[in-house]
C-alpha cells in the first residue's frame, strides 16, 4: 500500500482505541501497514536478514498491541514512536540472540560479534533515520496532492533527481524560474508539514 494511504505521520486516537478490540482486523491492518515497513527496515539495518527482519517486525507490532490492550502504553511517559523502538530494538535483539544459540561453537563468536553491532546508541540512530525518511515520504505525497502534477514534477526533477534547471524547463516546457519557485514552494510546504508531524505523531 502507498505511504498516502497509510501515513505514519498521523497515529490517530481512533485507530488506536480499534487497536484495544481484538476483533478490529481493519484496525489491525492500518496499523501494520503504517509501522511494519519501518521496523523491518531499522531491523535490516541493524543485521538481520530479510525473514529474520520479517519476524522482528511481526513480533515487535504484536507485542505493541498486546501492552496497549493491557494499558501498558502511557502516551504521557513517551511518544508511542519511542516504545515502538524500545520494544522492536528488544526483539532484534532477541532474535540474534536465537540464531546465535543454532549456530555452532566455532561461530559463537560471529553472532556475538553481531549482538555487539547493535548499541543502544546504533539502534536509536538507525530508528531515527528510518523514521525520519517514513515521515518525509509521507509528507512528499500530501504534498504531491496539494500542487499542479507539474508543479511536484519539476520539485521532483529538480530537486530530488538532481537534472539541471536547464534540463528541467526543457522538458516540461515551462521557463527556469518556474522551476525553482516550484522546488521553493514544495520544500516549503513539505517542511510546513514535517513540523506539524512532528508534533503531532504520538
Amino acid at each position: 500500500m502507498s505511504s498516502d494511504e497509510h501515513p505514519i505521520t498521523r497515529t490517530s486516537t481512533a485507530l488506536l482505541e480499534g487497536l484495544r478490540d481484538s476483533g478490529d482486523e481493519s484496525a489491525w491492518r492500518e496499523f501494520e501497514a503504517r509501522y511494519r515497513p519501518l521496523v523491518f527496515a531499522v531491523a535490516r539495518r541493524l543485521g538481520l536478514q530479510d525473514a529474520d527482519a520479517e519476524d522482528a517486525a511481526q513480533e515487535t507490532l504484536a507485542a505493541f498491541v498486546q501492552a496497549y490492550r493491557e494499558h501498558r502504553y502511557d502516551r504521557e511517559k513517551g511518544r508511542l514512536r519511542q516504545w515502538l523502538r524500545g520494544i522492536a530494538c528488544h526483539k532484534v535483539r532477541d532474535l540474534l540472540r536465537r540464531r546465535g544459540r543454532e549456530v555452532s561453537a566455532s561461530d559463537r563468536t560471529d553472532a556475538e560479534r553481531m549482538l555487539e553491532q547493535v548499541p543502544d546508541a546504533h539502534a536509536q540512530s538507525a530508528w531515527d533515520d528510518e523514521w525520519s525518511k517514513a515521515v518525509l515520504r509521507d509528507c512528499l505525497e500530501q504534498v504531491r496532492g496539494e500542487v499542479e502534477p507539474q508543479t511536484f514534477e519539476a520539485f521532483l526533477l529538480f530537486a530530488l533527481r538532481e537534472w539541471p534547471a536547464r534540463r528541467v524547463a526543457e522538458h516540461l516546457q515551462i521557463s527556469e524560474a518556474v522551476v525553482y519557485q516550484s522546488k521553493s514552494r514544495v520544500l516549503k510546504r513539505v517542511r510546513e508539514l514535517i513540523g506539524g508531524a512532528e508534533e503531532e505523531i504520538g
